[in-house]
């Protein structure tokens, strides 16, 4: 029993561990050896990089949103990559009569694909990626250029705030949504976060290598930018407002598909995780993501091996008692039965981990995800 014992003991701290010590250690690291980056008045010329499939319900939004932000008219080109659209939103583009708009309408060969052809097009000192559905407020770009201003800055990443259709009032963040944010300020302020926010992120167009087809390229991006020798930092006063995703099942597919995508980034990045040649990302990088995404085998593990054992110390019975009780609570808020934050912090949990579980299987079998549908 003593073996089963210490298997247990390792798989909850390992469940524990991603979302709760590590948030903590990055924290307390962040307060005692962070490092500030110089934040200025800064104007480079900007390119605003929209990636599309099929977006016609929100693209003229999003182009209104672009063409009003507060950033010099003659600093900023607003560039619409359209990977293979079949519906009306290439001719929205189209329609739009300000020089600053420009459409790149490609074949269908995946987001990535696109970006990489469109980056050699571009005339910004600097280029902001983001999606469709994503508003900007009025001082979005002007809050990302600042960040320029120190030259070892390569990448900015900002977070994304919800906001339901015909509301002015901005949701609360979820608790999960809470810790990524001040997980990646802590690594930004000791040296560099574990990527960014696809839906508003913006690199030194010098930077920019290409990528491959299956790559993620809010995930790989990222660890280019670290690999010439510069900073990938998030600046918690730059974010953008989305529509809150529909449905759960929108949202597994999202976290399957990123799961899987990302493993495969990882396995192809591996030298990253050598702390001697990359210090303190190596560390992020394994508990961000590594021991992240192995969170539903360790989690399955306590609960099977507390089931074993519950029988031998009533300490075993109430974590079995306790996380049996967790999952039920996930289920009943993935049914829609009940929204207490408590509720749904299970279920945000559960869908997470499930989707995971899917990922990891895709991975594993050789499946790829190198095409995208934006989930809404």
């Amino acid at each position: 029993m003593i073996f089963f014992e210490i298997i247990f003991w390792v798989c909850l701290a390992m469940t524990v561990y991603p979302y709760a010590v590590y948030p903590l250690l990055v924290a307390v690291w962040s307060r005692i050896g962070g490092r500030l980056w110089v934040q200025k008045d800064n104007w480079p010329r900007i390119s605003l990089l929209i990636s599309v499939y099929n977006e016609a319900a929100v693209i003229n939004q999003k182009l209104d949103n672009a063409l009003v932000l507060d950033y010099p008219e003659d600093r900023l080109e607003i560039i619409v990559v359209s990977d293979g659209s079949t519906d009306a939103t290439n001719e929205i583009v189209s329609s739009f009569d300000d020089p600053r708009v420009v459409l790149k309408a490609y074949e269908r060969a995946g987001k990535t694909a696109s970006l990489n052809r469109a980056i050699s097009e571009l005339t910004g000192d600097i280029v902001v990626f983001t999606d469709a559905n994503s508003m900007f407020p009025p001082q979005a770009l002007q809050k990302i250029a600042r960040n320029f201003a120190d030259e070892q800055v390569g990448l900015v990443t900002g977070w994304t705030k919800y906001r339901r259709s015909g509301c002015d009032e901005e949701e609360a963040s979820g608790v999960y949504a809470r810790l990524e944010k001040m997980t990646k300020k802590g690594e930004s302020l000791i040296s560099s976060c574990v990527g960014a926010d696809g839906a508003i992120f913006a690199i030194r167009r010098e930077l920019y290598r290409r990528l491959e087809e299956y790559d993620i390229n809010d995930f790989v991006i990222p660890l280019h930018v670290l690999s010439q020798g510069r900073r990938a930092v998030l600046d918690t006063d730059v974010y953008c407002l989305e529509e809150p995703s529909q449905g759960a099942a929108k949202e597994f597919r999202r976290q399957a598909r990123m799961t899987n995508r990302t493993l495969g980034a990882i396995r192809r990045n591996t030298h990253f995780l050598n702390p001697f040649r990359y210090g303190s990302f190596a560390f992020f990088l394994v508990s961000h993501k590594v021991l992240r995404f192995m969170t539903p085998l360790f989690a399955v593990g306590t609960w099977l091996i507390s089931l074993l054992l519950m029988t031998t110390a009533p300490l075993y019975l109430l974590i079995f008692v306790l996380v049996t009780l967790f999952l039920s609570a996930g289920l009943v808020g993935l049914k829609g039965w009940s929204h207490s934050k408590i509720i749904d912090l299970c279920a945000t949990f559960l869908l997470t981990n499930a989707g995971q579980v899917v990922g990891w299987f895709r991975f594993l079998t050789g499946q790829s995800d190198t095409m995208w549908t934006p989930q809404r």
